[in-house]
C-alpha cells in the first residue's frame, strides 16, 4: 500500500483536502486564480503545503511562485542572473557569460516566507549533472532578496542551470545560461 503522503489523488476541487495528504490538481481557495496571483498554487502541490501557503501575508510586491513550494510555504517569486551584485541584486542582466569579459555568474532570487529564518540551497548543475552547491541564510523577514554566484574558469564552459532548492528538496525555482570563451 502507498502512504497518504506520496499518492497521487486527481479530485474535484470541491473534494480537495478531504483526504489528508492527497494531491489534487489545485486547493479550492487557488481554483479562480488568474495568472500572476500570488496565491495561484503550481499543479502538483500537496494540499497540506498549499494550505501552509495561502496562510502566508501577501505583501504588495509578491508574485506567484515561479517552481514549487517548500513545506514551510516558502517559494521564490523572483530570480535573475547578472555579472555584477548590487545593492538591489544583480546588475547587468544576461544568460550567456563569456571567460573573456566576465569574472562570474550571479544569480539573485526572491524568497518569499513566514517570518522564521531558514535556509535554502543554490544549485548549480552543469550540462545537466549538478555541479556544486550553496547554503543560502533566509533571514526572519516576509521576502528577502538574496544571491548566490560562480565564479568562472576555463573547465565551466557549457550550458548550465541555477537551482533554488527548499530544505526539504523542492525545487523553488530554475533558470538557464551558458558560459562560452
Amino acid at each position: 500500500m502507498v502512504p497518504a503522503a506520496t499518492r497521487e489523488v486527481k479530485l474535484p476541487v470541491a473534494h480537495l483536502g478531504s483526504e489528508p495528504g492527497a494531491v489534487g490538481e489545485r486547493p479550492a481557495a487557488a481554483a479562480d486564480a488568474e495568472p500572476g496571483d500570488p496565491r495561484a498554487v503550481p499543479e502538483g502541490t500537496p494540499v497540506a503545503i498549499a494550505r501552509v501557503f495561502q496562510r502566508l501575508p501577501v505583501a504588495i510586491h509578491d508574485g506567484p511562485p515561479l517552481g514549487g513550494i517548500g513545506a514551510s510555504g516558502i517559494h521564490v517569486d523572483k530570480i535573475w542572473l547578472g555579472t555584477r551584485y548590487e545593492k538591489d541584486g544583480c546588475a547587468d542582466e544576461t544568460a550567456s557569460f563569456s571567460l573573456a569579459s566576465h569574472s562570474q555568474v550571479n544569480v539573485c532570487f526572491r524568497a518569499v516566507h513566514s517570518r522564521v529564518e531558514e535556509f535554502v540551497e543554490v544549485e548549480w548543475v552543469k550540462d545537466g549533472a549538478p555541479y556544486r552547491r550553496r547554503g543560502v541564510q533566509i533571514p526572519d523577514l516576509h521576502a528577502y532578496r538574496s544571491r548566490a554566484f560562480l565564479v568562472l574558469r576555463r573547465e565551466y564552459i557549457g550550458a548550465w542551470q541555477a537551482r533554488v532548492l527548499s530544505a526539504d528538496g523542492v525545487v523553488l525555482a530554475t533558470i538557464n545560461f551558458t558560459v562560452t570563451e
